[in-house]
């Protein structure tokens, strides 16, 4: 995950995106992602290579871990993605989260949506206590990274090669 490319749209300055995950402060439970204006919460998750997602973890906090995420939407290689985009276009995948999953437990996804994701993007429209805020101590994706192969080189550059270059 590049942290300093990912970002929460709708967070708390003073508790931002990075709290919940970044490894070492989301293991802190004081240390949240809180949203700021309402419940809404759109994080976008950027890697540093394509990877595949398996599962996801979005845990709510410690203390009352119904201010979790009562479901998501998640969206596959969309950088552009804005509060009103969530809510009208189609996501690879919707999900609920019972009491479990926002304890830390991980939300298996479908695979085959998942192959290579640049950036994942994740959609929280509302908590379980119904509350005006949302908090998450714990952000974390499960997968693999995508095994990087050289790109074949196009039969135009293969045949340049085939000459020497003081020939061409």
């Amino acid at each position: 995950i590049d942290v300093r490319q990912s970002e929460c749209l709708n967070a708390s300055t003073e508790e931002p995106l990075a709290n919940a995950l970044r490894p070492g402060p989301r293991e802190d439970p004081s240390l949240v992602l809180r949203s700021d204006c309402d419940e809404e919460l759109l994080i976008h998750v950027t890697f540093a290579c394509p990877v595949r997602v398996k599962a996801l973890v979005l845990q709510g906090p410690d203390a009352d871990p119904s201010l979790g995420p009562s479901s998501v939407r998640l969206f596959v290689n969309k950088p552009a993605l804005d509060f009103d985009g969530a809510k009208a276009e189609k996501p690879a995948q919707e999900l609920e989260l019972s009491g479990s999953h926002r304890q830390g437990e991980p939300l298996e996804l479908r695979y085959v949506l998942f192959q290579s994701v640049s950036k994942l993007s994740v959609f929280v429209a509302g908590n379980a206590a119904g509350d005006d805020e949302t908090v998450l101590s714990k952000v974390a994706v499960l997968g693999a990274v995508v095994p990087q192969e050289g790109a074949k080189p196009s039969a135009e550059m293969q045949h340049a090669r085939g000459k020497a270059d003081w020939l061409n």
